[in-house]
């Protein structure tokens, strides 16, 4: 695992594999063996692969080919970390900095700066969908539960999908909390249970992205999510739709006549007449 600040951790694996499960590089490799590739997915272990890897960036800006699984197992590395160190990428240094000779990584070696005016939402609310919906993570839950969904202390802590609101937005509603709701935008609808709270702002509301169709039954948030992506960074606005809420009208169940219940009505005979007797 890398994170924000170029540290590499190796993560080993905390039980063996249950039954015929398999990593993700070994299923990768007899994909590529049964394919006709023998000779390029030749690796055994996990640590092989990861060799191949930092191989690749030797001589780049992002240099791992000075570590390894066994580095690694005497604790985290900083990259860039060459074969061949030196005083400034030595593996005892966590300071490393990037680009101190003031070259980057552009035909010129000169930074680029670009200036880009916010645009605002792609799809602010209107009368029709008065509410912003932003979608997020949940903190105990790994994207679409692939990690997670099985995990009995989880659950428990995230059993369900929800929609949060703030308290204002849920008594100019007539909401009161755990109710139903549906929440719509132009292109779909998902129904979930209220959480109101004032961790979210008047006129948001919020959803996790964690429950698709494997989990749960209309709760998918990117059901609601519309397709628009940044020109340049390709990133798509999933963070931001307009929705309206609705709260769901459950039908009242009408009790059936006797007449329409014979089984039922056979036995109250019966009972009577052995009463009778």
């Amino acid at each position: 695992m890398t994170n924000s600040e170029r540290v590499v951790t190796l993560c080993s694996r905390f039980r063996p594999a249950l039954g015929q499960a398999k990593a993700d590089w070994e299923i990768f490799a007899e994909v590529g063996r049964r394919l006709g590739y023998e000779a390029q997915f030749q690796a055994q272990t996990a640590a092989a692969v990861f060799d191949e890897f930092v191989a690749l960036t030797g001589d780049r800006l992002c240099d791992m080919s000075g570590m390894s699984h066994a580095r690694l197992l005497q604790g985290p590395l900083q990259w860039p970390l060459p074969k061949i160190e030196t005083s400034a990428t030595s593996a005892q240094r966590f300071d490393k900095r990037l680009y101190t000779d003031h070259r980057f990584l552009t035909p010129t070696g000169r930074a680029r700066f670009s200036d880009f005016h916010a645009k605002g939402l792609a799809e602010p609310p209107d009368t029709d969908y008065p509410f912003v919906l932003t979608t997020g993570r949940l903190y105990g839950h790994w994207h679409t539960q692939t990690r997670t969904g099985k995990i009995d202390k989880i659950k428990k802590m995230h059993p369900q999908a929800f929609l949060e609101i703030h308290p204002r937005d849920a008594e100019d509603l007539g909401f009161v909390a755990d109710q139903v709701v549906e929440v719509r935008s132009k292109r779909g609808a998902v129904k979930l249970p209220l959480l109101i709270t004032k961790n979210i702002r008047v006129g948001t509301v919020f959803v996790p992205m964690h429950w698709g169709f494997l989990w749960a039954d209309d709760a998918e948030a990117n059901a609601l999510t519309h397709a628009e992506a940044c020109p340049f960074s390709k990133q798509p606005e999933l963070k931001a739709c307009a929705v309206q809420l609705q709260p769901i009208q459950i039908p009242a169940i009408e009790e059936p006549s006797l007449a329409e219940q014979p089984s039922l009505l056979k036995w109250i005979r019966s009972v009577a007449s052995t009463l009778a007797q």
